[in-house]
């Protein structure tokens, strides 16, 4: 379930410290990156962002 695009915004998150910044060096919307996020949690039930 992990993919390279995962890492990418993962990274964006902890560089940024920001979802609207992260989503905007991924080049996604916040929506899509919010999403995105929420899958990963989903999937590996864990929280990502506190």
């Amino acid at each position: 379930m992990l993919e390279l695009r995962h890492l990418r915004t993962l990274t964006a998150l902890q560089d940024t410290g920001s979802l609207s910044l992260a989503a905007k060096r991924v080049y996604l919307t916040q929506s899509a990156l919010s999403h995105q996020i929420k899958a990963l949690q989903d999937y590996y039930q864990i929280s990502l962002i506190e």
